[in-house]
């Protein structure tokens, strides 16, 4: 049976706008509405134009917009609605000018050059628009071109809008975070440099700049190894790539020979980062020459001060021996100033950052034989200078008196030098003890000599604590307390002098 006239017109016309059914949520709400007191009239009578840019438009995924006609009536696709926020689907329909009053200037202008044939295209607009009842600030990227009639006439505008706000946000985020960081790296007084995984150089901070002496541009993107050629097969090339490797910092000091013949010294740590190794430097070298200074300075003042240790011990003797003195006193005289230069030695050896309790001690059994000693205890205990003079004095003045009266005066006594940490006394404190056994029975003394005040006067005022002596027949007993410093035994030697 054949159609009508007016059913084949009918079904013509329903064939027209089927796309509107697969064109989404925005499809069904055109083919829905009526259309027929809009600008642009009932949906059967839009030319194929119309239709035509429309179904792409729906079926685009990302966001567009058409403005028909003069008015600008406004179609865009789900893509859009979301752009719209709580302007949708309102908006749909509307003219533009109506439908974004906020922008009314801005979308007039777009009308008037698309309409005309022309395009527009803008990156990262700046818009403040009103989407969800309130004003925002949105960024867009907005590109316009004109849509043509069967006439070849422009008679609308297509929009493509992709919102970038968050995307823009989160560059300026980063660019300020970068610039913080720029800002900090810059007012270091310590070098920067970031290597690549491969060894590039991604940046160097302005103190970097200054100790190379070669302007910026002369390092970013370039190779390590070729701006520091020599750094190669040296140690400092071999610790950059273990921890690159390894992904592990490191600490190490350099010296560094540069083109023009300067040569610097330099602090040099590394610590692994997700873009490869960030490395900081400083410049000691002033430090570096400040050491070798002090270290001559060190020398020279050694040597003197033995020098003049031996004119003391010269000027002594003869004077003690022209003046009549017994050969007793000379003596005595004579062996306490050749133990103060041995103490003054072993604090020479650490460049006077003090000394060992075991090295005093060996170096007062020394001279007896150190068979006849028996020393214990835990090694690494460090005086610091005065107070190791004073106890290489009170340990001479222990082993002359043993010598002459004690343990050490006959061939079978023995002395029993003692020492330990005692960590839970209050303050913690060093508890030494001098034992003699084997030698002649000891007497009590009915008078106290010049090495008794000096090991008990000196020793309490150098190390805040006690000693005691005692005489029983058995042999000479010496007992000793140290205070140690607040941070305990292991800060011997940084322990302050008074």
């Amino acid at each position: 049976m054949s159609q009508s006239p007016e059913s084949q017109t009918a079904a013509h016309a329903r064939d027209r706008v089927a796309f509107l059914q697969t064109g989404g949520e925005t499809g069904g709400l055109i083919a829905q509405r009526d259309w027929s007191k809009s600008p642009i009239g009932p949906i059967e009578n839009w030319p194929q134009s119309l239709l035509t840019a429309l179904s792409m438009v729906l079926h685009s995924p990302i966001p567009i917009a058409m403005l028909w006609g003069r008015q600008g009536v406004m179609l865009y696709n789900d893509a859009y609605s979301v752009v719209a926020g709580g302007r949708h689907p309102e908006l749909l329909g509307s003219n533009v000018l109506e439908g974004w009053p906020e922008v009314a200037d801005f979308d007039a202008h777009v009308m008037e050059v698309g309409l005309a044939g022309g395009s527009l295209s803008y990156n990262n607009q700046e818009l403040v628009l009103h989407r969800h009842g309130q004003a925002e600030t949105v960024v867009m990227n907005l590109d316009y071109s004109p849509v043509f009639d069967e006439a070849g006439k422009p008679a609308g505008v297509i929009a493509v809008v992709i919102e970038t706000t968050e995307q823009v946000r989160a560059e300026a985020a980063l660019k300020a975070e970068r610039d913080r960081a720029r800002s900090v790296l810059e007012g270091m007084t310590d070098g920067f440099m970031l290597l690549a995984h491969d060894f590039t150089v991604l940046e160097i901070n302005a103190e970097g700049i200054r100790v190379d002496g070669r302007p910026r541009e002369a390092f970013i993107g370039q190779d390590h190894w070729a701006l520091w050629p020599e750094t190669r097969d040296a140690p400092l090339g071999e610790t950059y790539r273990r921890a690159m490797a390894e992904r592990t910092a490191f600490a190490i000091e350099n010296r560094y020979v540069f083109p023009d013949g300067r040569i610097i010294w330099l602090d040099v740590r590394g610590n692994p980062v997700e873009e490869g190794l960030a490395i900081f430097f400083r410049d000691i070298t002033e430090r570096k020459l400040a050491e070798e200074h002090l270290r001559l300075m060190v020398h020279e003042l050694n040597h003197r001060v033995k020098n003049s240790l031996a004119t003391v011990q010269a000027i002594s003797a003869q004077t003690l021996r022209g003046g009549g003195a017994p050969l007793e006193v000379r003596e005595a005289l004579t062996s306490r100033l050749l133990a103060l230069a041995r103490a003054h030695d072993v604090l020479t050896d650490s460049r006077w950052a003090g000394a060992r309790l075991e090295e005093i001690a060996a170096q007062a059994a020394e001279p007896y034989g150190q068979e006849r000693f028996r020393i214990e205890g835990p090694t690494g205990v460090m005086l610091p200078p005065r107070a190791a003079i004073a106890m290489a004095l009170a340990f001479h003045e222990l082993a002359t008196n043993a010598a002459k009266y004690g343990a050490l005066s006959n061939e079978s006594g023995e002395i029993q030098l003692a020492w330990r940490l005692d960590a839970a006394a209050d303050p913690p404190k060093l508890r030494l003890s001098w034992r003699e056994r084997g030698g002649p029975p000891v007497v009590p003394p009915t008078r106290k000599g010049f090495g008794s005040r000096l090991i008990q006067r000196g020793l309490a005022a150098e190390f805040v604590g006690e000693v005691r002596m005692d005489f029983p027949p058995s042999g000479l007993v010496c007992e000793m307390e140290v205070a140690l410093p607040p941070s305990g035994a292991d800060a011997w030697a940084d322990w302050p002098e008074r």
